[in-house]
């Protein structure tokens, strides 16, 4: 009886080990820049330093992450691909520029956003597979606390979390994303001559037609 019950409990952590992904599988390597028809993919070569927002602009901040997966396929005949990934969600705090977090007048911090991003399983040995999840970063409703922190940066530290086909849980490693506010800097132009941006007020200097 001993030998049989010892059996059955190898089996079942071979089982669970074959299911196993680790907790670094996914990570943020990059916040991507739209392109002209405002496009976002996650392996192109364009992409951000750093952020900028103008305060002038009654609208949230958007982020575009470039994911990565790191997991492997590991679809057997009798068991289908369980290392594909949804990413769902990002977990954000805002944090001032000595890397603490400020008072935002009772707004919560850090809170989660939504997205959505399917990453397929890579093969072992391979690159990783990229992707891209856009999300609001910082929600409109929190730009009038930040403006009344009277800082010129803040920075997002950022994880983004999701689920294996597989049903095991992975969240990144902290992205920091920093970016600078303004007031007015990306709105110096005449209403009828603005671009038709995708997301005007941020990042791109400027986003008026020359």
């Amino acid at each position: 009886m001993r030998r049989i019950i010892l059996m059955a409990m190898v089996l079942a952590v071979t089982v669970a080990g074959c299911n196993r992904f680790p907790d670094n599988g996914l990570q943020i390597s990059a916040n991507l820049l739209p392109d002209d028809a405002c496009f976002v993919s996650g392996d192109q070569e364009e992409r951000l330093l750093r952020g900028l927002w103008d305060t002038n602009i009654a609208s949230g901040y958007t982020i575009a992450l470039q994911l990565q997966s790191y997991l492997i396929s590991n679809a057997l005949e009798f068991q289908g691909e369980q290392g594909n990934l949804q990413v769902d969600n990002y977990d954000i705090t805002i944090l001032l520029a000595d890397g603490s977090a400020p008072d935002l007048g009772g707004l919560i911090n850090p809170y989660r956003v939504t997205t959505s991003a399917v990453l397929l399983a890579g093969e072992a040995g391979g690159d990783p597979i990229a992707g891209v999840g856009v999300a609001t970063g910082i929600p409109a409703s929190y730009q009038d606390a930040i403006v009344a922190l009277g800082v010129d940066e803040i920075v997002l530290s950022i994880r983004a979390g999701g689920t294996t086909f597989g049903g095991f849980s992975q969240r990144s490693a902290e992205f920091r994303w920093p970016v600078a506010l303004c007031a007015g800097c990306l709105n110096n132009c005449a209403s009828e001559d603005l671009d038709t941006s995708c997301i005007p007020g941020q990042d791109v200097w400027p986003y008026c037609i020359p």
